[in-house]
C-alpha cells in the first residue's frame, strides 16, 4: 500500500472518529433530556421519572425545586435506623418523650403507640412506613439516642453522604414544614432504602397489624396509603398497580400531596416522585393530584428503551478508530 493511500485511510479514520464522538455526545444528551414537552404532572409543582438500571431521567419538572416532603421524610428516618439495625432485630420500648407534643405534634387518635409500649423493631418500622405513624419515628429516635437532636443530625449526615445537596431535616416525621428536599434528592433516598430487603418487604405491604403488647389488649389493623399500588377506588386503578413495589406518601398543609413511587417492570426499575400536589376533580369527584400525576408519569415507561446503552458502544468504536487512524498517520510520517 503506497503512502498516499495510507494517508487517506488515516484521515478518513480520524474523521469517522470525530463524527462518532459527536454522535456519542448527542446520544448521551438525548437520553438524559426530557423528550416530553407536554406537562405530564400538571397537578403538582415538581416531579421526576427516573430509570435506575440505565441511570436515565425520563421526565423532569423542576426536579431540583426545594419543597417540604412531609411524611416522605420517613424514608430517611428508616435509612438511619437501618444503618444501625439492618435486619430490624429485637424490640424497642416507646420512650414517653416520643409521644409528647413537643416531639410528635400529631398522632392518629385511634391507632397509635403508647408510652412504655414494647414493640419489635420490625413492627415499629412497618407501622411507620405503611401507616405513616409519626410517633414511631420518635420512638426509634429515642431508642437510639437520648438527645433527639442527635438522631436528626444523623439524618442530615446521611443525606449529605447520599449526595442530597438540596435536602435538610428538622424532624424525623415530616410534620415540620421546615424540612426540605427535591424530587431528584428523594429518588436518591428511595434508591438507597430499596437496597434493604426488610425495607422493600415492608413498603410493598398492603397493610399490617399492631400486635397485642404490654399496652395493647387487642391487635390493631391498618392499611397502606399507597393508592396507586393498592387501589381501593376506581379513580386510582391502572395497569401499573401490579408492578408498583413501594415506597412513601406525604401530606401536611405546607407540602400538599407528595408521593415517591417505585415500579419494577420489564426488567427496568423506575422511580417517580411528585411534590406539592393539589386536590383535583376527576369525573366530578375529588382525587389526589399526586396519585393521578404518578399514574400519568408511569405511562411514559411503556416501550421504554434507554438510548444510553448504545452510547458506550459508539464511544468505544470511535476510540478504536481514532487509535488506528493515529497509528496510520504516525507510520506515514515516519516513512517520510
Amino acid at each position: 500500500m503506497n503512502n498516499a493511500i495510507m494517508k487517506k485511510i488515516g484521515v478518513a479514520a480520524l474523521s469517522l472518529a470525530i463524527i462518532l464522538s459527536f454522535t456519542f455526545t448527542f446520544t448521551s444528551m438525548k437520553a438524559y433530556g426530557n423528550e416530553e414537552t407536554q406537562d405530564q404532572a400538571p397537578n403538582c409543582k415538581a416531579a421526576i421519572l427516573y430509570e435506575d438500571t440505565s441511570d436515565t431521567v425520563i421526565y423532569d419538572k423542576n426536579k431540583d425545586m426545594k419543597l417540604a416532603p412531609a411524611s416522605m421524610t420517613k424514608v430517611m428516618t428508616a435509612l438511619v435506623v437501618l444503618d444501625d439495625n439492618p435486619a430490624l432485630k429485637g424490640e424497642i420500648t416507646v420512650d414517653p418523650r416520643a409521644v409528647k407534643d413537643y416531639y410528635c405534634s400529631w398522632m392518629d387518635i385511634n391507632k397509635h403507640l403508647e408510652a412504655g409500649e414494647k414493640i419489635s423493631a420490625y413492627e415499629c418500622m412497618k407501622f411507620m412506613l405503611v401507616y405513616s405513624a409519626n410517633e414511631a419515628t420518635t420512638a426509634f429516635a429515642f431508642s437510639m439516642y437520648d438527645d433527639y437532636g442527635d438522631f436528626i443530625k444523623k439524618m442530615n449526615e446521611k443525606a449529605e453522604k447520599l449526595g442530597c445537596e438540596n435536602t435538610h431535616f428538622y424532624d424525623s416525621s415530616g410534620l415540620s414544614s421546615s424540612n426540605v428536599t427535591t424530587p431528584a434528592d428523594m429518588v436518591k433516598m428511595c434508591r438507597e432504602a430499596m437496597k434493604n430487603d426488610k425495607f422493600r418487604e415492608i413498603v410493598k405491604s398492603e397493610g399490617g397489624v399492631l400486635p397485642v403488647s404490654n399496652k395493647r389488649s387487642e391487635p390493631t389493623p391498618y392499611k397502606t396509603y399507597l393508592a396507586p399500588m393498592c387501589p381501593q377506588d376506581k379513580v386510582y386503578e391502572s395497569p401499573y398497580s401490579k408492578y408498583i413495589v413501594g415506597v412513601k406518601t406525604g401530606w401536611i398543609p405546607a407540602s400538599g400531596y407528595c408521593y415517591a413511587c417505585c415500579m419494577e417492570k420489564d426488567g427496568y426499575v423506575y422511580y417517580s416522585v411528585v411534590m406539592s400536589g393539589d386536590d383535583i376533580k376527576v369525573n366530578g369527584r375529588w382525587a389526589q393530584g399526586d396519585f393521578i400525576d404518578t399514574i400519568n408519569l408511569l405511562k411514559l415507561t411503556d416501550g421504554f428503551e434507554p438510548k444510553m446503552k448504545v452510547a458506550p458502544i459508539v464511544a468505544g468504536i470511535g476510540i478504536l478508530i481514532l487509535l488506528i487512524g493515529g497509528f496510520i498517520m504516525l507510520k506515514h510520517k515516519r516513512k517520510k
